[in-house]
């Protein structure tokens, strides 16, 4: 999956007056809570954020012990088939969004599969195939996982490779990866201690899970600005669907993989542009809210290198499945 828009990048346009007030909506909306995915405590607490999809608003909660937000309750399977498909992965692919940055780090992946040498290379979530042809190129064999079929056919075609849906991985017999990379995958995950299993168990014994995506619980100013905005103005609400059903906090983030029995060998934050620009053409000068939102993204961005073990907006994670 290639996402450059999470549930509450809304917030940052209600910054600047972007949203629609909640009146516009008749909606439902049901409050039951779950333990939180990442860290599985059961106590949380509500929290400013939501996301109305088909007339049915989705609250997010946040998580007592880490400190991550997360939908409660989920989207149901139909909910999750009208927000998936080529319409998602065409206007979610590299490079579909103008001014905003691919944040994904390829270069730290390659860097992993050079050393890696030879074996399979699973891309679980692969997109448009990117990563599949530089672990090739590696001499890697490469396999995709993609979660709509139509999209896995249509990404097999223009590569060549074998890639499979979520389904047919799921159902497998595993352990046949030697490294498998989760790209912007684990916020979409609606059922983490089901679905995360799964794919681990596609992962060789001893075998390396890459992993890399967004922090959007996690501090640093510019959450912290627009998070103040949605707090100041609880009538807005966002309309979009809940893609990311998970906002992580660096902590959750952490506690997710030891609770799955990971050995960690690399993790490491930094803080990208998405989803403010990342540059701006002479024509954005005109426009104050894409100007504020680079600016604040910046000084936002130098902050946290004073503070990178903790401040950030992104991870990228290494780690080692037992043996």
């Amino acid at each position: 999956m290639t996402d450059l828009r999470p549930p509450y990048e809304a917030s940052y346009q209600q910054t600047l007056g972007g949203a629609s007030p909640a009146s516009t909506y008749h909606v439902k909306s049901t409050s039951s809570a779950r333990a939180c995915p990442l860290c599985a405590c059961d106590k949380c607490q509500k929290s400013a954020f939501s996301s109305i999809y088909q007339e049915i608003e989705f609250r997010y909660v946040e998580c007592m012990r880490c400190g991550s937000l997360y939908c409660s309750p989920m989207p149901a399977p139909v909910t999750l088939q009208l927000m998936y498909g080529p319409a998602y992965e065409s206007a979610f692919s590299e490079g579909a969004n103008g001014n905003v940055e691919d944040p994904k780090e390829p270069s730290k992946c390659i860097e992993w599969l050079q050393n890696q040498g030879t074996g399979t290379f699973v891309d679980y979530g692969c997109g448009a195939g990117v990563l599949l042809e530089e672990a090739a190129k590696v001499g890697l064999r490469p396999v995709g996982v993609e979660l709509d079929s139509r999209v896995a056919r249509r990404v097999e075609e223009r590569t060549g490779f074998t890639v499979l849906t979520a389904s047919v991985a799921d159902s497998s017999s595993g352990h046949f990866a030697d490294v498998l990379h989760l790209g912007d995958v684990l916020e979409h995950l609606t059922d983490m201690e089901k679905q995360l299993p799964s794919i681990l168990r596609l992962i060789k014994p001893g075998g390396l899970l890459l992993a890399q995506g967004p922090l959007e619980g996690n501090f640093n100013l510019f959450a912290a600005c627009c998070g103040l905005s949605r707090r100041l103005r609880p009538w807005h609400r966002t309309e979009m669907p809940p893609y990311h059903v998970i906002m992580a906090t660096s902590k959750g983030q952490r506690l997710l993989f030891q609770r799955f029995g990971l050995s960690e060998l690399e993790y490491s934050l930094r803080e990208v542009a998405w989803p403010a620009p990342s540059k701006l053409k002479l024509r954005d000068l005109a426009l104050p809210k894409q100007v504020t939102l680079f600016a604040l993204r910046r000084l936002s961005a130098c902050l946290s290198v004073l503070n990178s073990k903790a401040w950030g907006n992104r991870y990228f994670y290494a780690g080692r499945v037992a043996n």
